[in-house]
């Protein structure tokens, strides 16, 4: 789901025609809509801007300050970085079962190696010599 310039700009903290300016600079890639405005995807947003403070913390009894509520797209990037973070363990294990799998074949073949032996009968010269 795309912003609009104007939740963009908001988003970013800044006006909409630095975000205009951003996009015709190709500093930004946005997409077109129908209607002639533009799409800009969160995450291409974010990573040029950073995201604006929305809403100033408050203070509670103690003076200690309560962080402000997370936005929608902050909850839903932070979904998708847990899904990755999972994705990133379920390799990382597989590798990790690869590795064990590629050790065990490595062991079992230097085993057989080891016990071949030279079955070859051998000449009276070669069993003087050796």
């Amino acid at each position: 789901m795309g912003l609009s310039l104007r939740n963009a700009a908001k988003e970013a903290g800044v006006s909409k025609s630095t975000i205009l300016r951003a996009i015709q600079n190709g500093r930004l890639s946005a997409a077109r809509t129908d209607d002639g405005g533009y799409s800009i995807e969160p995450s291409e947003l974010f990573r040029v801007y950073e995201p604006a403070k929305t809403e100033r913390s408050s203070t509670d009894a103690e003076g200690q300050s309560t962080p402000a509520p997370a936005t929608a797209a902050t909850a839903a990037l932070e979904a998708e970085i847990s899904g990755l973070r999972e994705i990133l363990r379920r390799a990382d294990a597989t590798a990790d079962e690869l590795r064990q799998d590629r050790d065990r074949w490595r062991q079992m073949a230097e085993h057989q190696q080891r016990m071949l032996e030279d079955h070859r009968l051998k000449g009276w010269w070669q069993r003087l010599t050796g």
